[in-house]
């Protein structure tokens, strides 16, 4: 079974998603917050192996 981890952050530029993405980060869905007026990007990856 794989194990994720996850990753949630706001307003990130192209230049900081494709970095996102060389280490191993998937985009899986953007909210845009009305409140804060501000978007909201939510990553997974599978985990790493601790030790």
């Amino acid at each position: 079974m794989t194990r994720w981890e996850y990753l949630v952050r706001a307003s990130l530029s192209e230049s900081e998603l494709t970095a996102l993405g060389a280490d191993g980060w998937e985009l899986v869905a953007v909210v845009y917050n009305t409140d804060r007026m501000i978007t909201i990007h939510y990553l997974k990856r599978p985990a790493r192996e601790a030790g």
